[in-house]
Formats: C-alpha cells, structure tokens, sequence
C-alpha cells in the first residue's frame, strides 16, 4: 500500500521529523544536577529552555579537537581515535574563519593556565571556541544520520534522493535507526558512538552484496580500506572487518581455497595498512602507543590471561556473563518496541512468511551475533553498546514487514494506530534521560 499524500510531502515530512526530533533533544538538560556524576555527564544550559546533560568524556573530545596536537602525549586516552578528532578540527577552519568575519570569538586561539597543584602548571591550548568545536561534532553527526539512512535505503532498494520511495512504508519503519537511545543521548554529545549505528548498516549492506554476489574484488578492495580509514575513528570497525571477511571466505572457499585465502591476506593487509602507520608514526615519536582499552580496562587481556592460567571454565563463564548482559541490556532497552512488533504482525498480518535463508536476515543475523560477541570479549557492555543491537533488530522487523505487507488486512488502521504510538514514543525518547556510560 502507499500513502495518499504526494511524493514530495512525504519527502518534506519525513525530513523535518528527523531534524525536529534533533533539534528536540536540545531541550533540557534532563538529568537532574545531583545525579551528574552518577550518569557521567556534564549539564549545560543555553538558556532556560534548552541545554543538554552531556557525556562526560565529551569535554575532552572538544579539548582534543581544538588542539590535535594531543594526540601525541604520551598517556592521551584519545590515541587510538585521531580520524574523528582530526575531521572536527578540520571542519572547524571554515567555521571559523566565518564567525570571525562578524566579529564573533576574536579572542581564539589562546593558552590558559591551569594550575594541577602547588606547584604544576599546564598550558592549556585552545584553536578554537568551544562553541564552534560543538558545532562542528553536530555537523559531523548530522552527516552520520544521513549517511545511516542513505546506506539502510539501499538495503531495500530504495532512495533518500527519491522522492517516490517515502511512499513505502519501508522508508518510515527504517526512521527508528534514527529515534533510538545512541542518537538520543550522542548527537549533541562529541563522542563515537553513533559510529555504532554506521557500523551496523554499513556492514550489513556490505554482508548483503557478498552474499548475493553483486560485488567485484576491486569494489570489496576499496571497501574494507574505507574501513581501514574508519578504524582510526573507532574500533568497532573491527567487527566491520571481521564480518565481511568472514563472510567472503565462506562465499568462496569452496570455488578456489587458494585464491580465496589469497584475498583474505589482501583484504588483512588493506584494513589494518592505515592504523599501522598511525600507530607506527606515533611509536616513532613516544616508542610506545597508549591503548586505553588495554591498560585501563584489561580488554580481551582478561580472556587471555584466565585460558594462560588455563582456567577455561572461568574464561567461558565469564564470556556467557558478558553476552547475556549485553543481550539482556540491549532487551531492557527495546522490550516495549519488539512487543509492539510481534503486536503488530499478530493483529494486522496473516499468513506470515520469514524467509530466513534471505541474504538480508542472515546478514543481519550474524551482524547481531558478531557484535556481541566482539564486545563481549572486549569486556565493555554498558546500555549505549548493546543499544546497537538496534540496527540488525530494526532491519529484520522492516524486511519482515516489506516482505508480507501485502498480507496486512488492514493497512489503513495499521498506518495510523502505529504512526499514534510512534508519536508516543517520540515524545517519551525526548524527555526521558539515559542510558548513560
């Protein structure tokens, strides 16, 4: 069915519920000042309407992007990280150079001194104002939405550019990749975490075309050095990685072990080529390269060090506590919206038909298993990770939908009862605060 609206208000529609629901966010901020530390953030207000309870790491992304210099330090917890904090940077330059032209933040670049003790010091560098280091992450982030959404059309053969494809209810069921707990409390905090949400429907595309066999060795060359680039912004990129690798071999072994191992090597090498010169340029200069995850946070070290110890019932207790957290996390989060699902296809669909041999349910499938997997034995699974488990959920409940909508008997009733309780959960993802890291 399609709706009875033309193609180009449903465009327009569509489009300024997402910055409307953006912009929304910016109303706050909602967690109360007593409870700052508890949450990890930092509130700030812009007036008495509008600010935003930001992550507590955020300040530091700002302090990094204004001055990239401190990547270099010995012990900067951001060195693994530069692409994110080197694209602000850049960005900034314009931004700058504008607001200066009318007289704005004149008093940039400056050095402050601040005092660590009695008798330490740190000169604190700043490029730019704050304010425009903020802006520019909200920039980029806003470039993220598009790209997750341009890249989650594809999976289902359709457009953001196409102003014919809003009329699918496809389009509309794929906005909760955007209406979720990452953008919720990420867009206007610097951070990486909305990568999370990229990573999933760039992979999964990517999983999809290997699968069906709609993409060359040269394209699937250039795919997994883009995703070389964007490990250097953040490491779950990895799971990037491991997915289509995997998912090659096991597309291709069987024609020709040896080629297929051939370009398994290749591929290897591709990937990790970028952070191997970051990571070799910044030995050269400190003769060490400060991991954080490693040294702080015993990342997959504490796996390693109990299966040394050869305490494997430990190692895989542990790992089973680890992914059932994050299981369950991701669960606590989204319970009401996978209820509503199965709701929905109860009263509104008959004759339901889940072909699970589909490249898109199988892609999507093992994307949700992977990354589980992967941060389960990094050790690190608070809410807003396993909130990405969203993305995989969100494009089998679409494709399940696209593929019987022709079964739903009451597709009238069906658009508007779900369009109400999307209202709903909008309005309750606006005000609500949380999760925090």
């Amino acid at each position: 069915m399609k709706f009875n609206f033309t193609s180009k208000s449903l465009f327009y529609l569509f489009w300024t519920l997402i910055i409307t629901y953006l912009l929304l966010l910016l109303i706050g901020p909602r967690v109360p000042d007593n409870l700052q530390e508890e949450y990890c953030v930092r509130n700030f207000e812009i007036n008495s309407y509008l600010g935003h309870s930001m992550n507590c790491d955020s300040a530091d992304w700002i302090l990094n992007a204004s001055d990239p210099s401190r990547l270099l330090d010995k012990e900067s917890i951001r060195q693994p990280r530069p692409g994110l904090i080197t694209t602000v940077h850049i960005i900034t330059y314009p931004l700058d150079f504008l607001f200066k032209t009318f007289g704005f933040f004149d008093d940039y670049p400056k050095r402050t001194q601040i005092n660590l003790n009695n008798d330490q010091g740190e000169i604190l560098y700043e490029k730019f104002h704050p304010r425009l280091i903020y802006l520019s992450y909200a920039l980029v982030n806003f470039f993220i939405i598009i790209l997750i959404l341009k890249l989650v059309f594809e999976i289902f053969n359709i457009s953001i550019f196409h102003t014919q494809d809003y009329k699918q209810i496809t389009a509309w069921l794929l906005m909760f990749l955007v209406f979720n707990n990452i953008t919720n409390q990420f867009f206007w905090s610097p951070s990486t975490k909305l990568l999370n949400l990229l990573c999933g429907v760039f992979t999964i595309k990517y999983i999809i075309r290997i699968l069906s066999k709609k993409i060359n060795h040269k394209e699937l060359l250039i795919v997994f050095l883009i995703l070389g680039v964007s490990l250097l912004f953040y490491g779950v990129f990895i799971v990037s990685y491991s997915c289509l690798l995997f998912s090659y071999f096991f597309k291709t072994y069987k024609d020709d072990l040896l080629r297929s191992f051939s370009y398994v090597l290749i591929f290897s090498v591709t990937f990790i080529f970028p952070f191997l010169t970051w990571y070799s340029y910044i030995q050269s200069i400190n003769s060490d390269f400060y991991f954080q995850v490693f040294r702080e946070h015993d990342s997959v070290i504490w796996f390693v060090d109990l299966i040394l110890k050869k305490e494997f019932g430990n190692a895989i207790l542990k790992f089973y506590n680890n992914s059932s957290f994050f299981i369950l996390g991701f669960l606590k989060q989204y319970w009401v919206l996978i209820l509503l699902f199965f709701i929905n296809i109860s009263i509104f669909f008959k004759n339901i038909n889940v072909r699970l041999k589909n490249p898109v349910v199988q892609s999507a499938a093992f994307y949700f298993l992977i990354y589980t997997l992967f941060f389960s034995l990094v050790g690190y699974i608070p809410f807003n990770i396993s909130a990405g488990l969203i993305v995989p959920t969100i494009i089998i409940f679409t494709f399940v939908i696209q593929q019987n909508y022709e079964n739903c008997f009451r597709k009238k009733t069906f658009i508007i009862t779900n369009a109400f309780v999307f209202f709903v959960f909008c309005i309750w993802s606006i005000q609500k605060f949380g999760p925090y890291s």
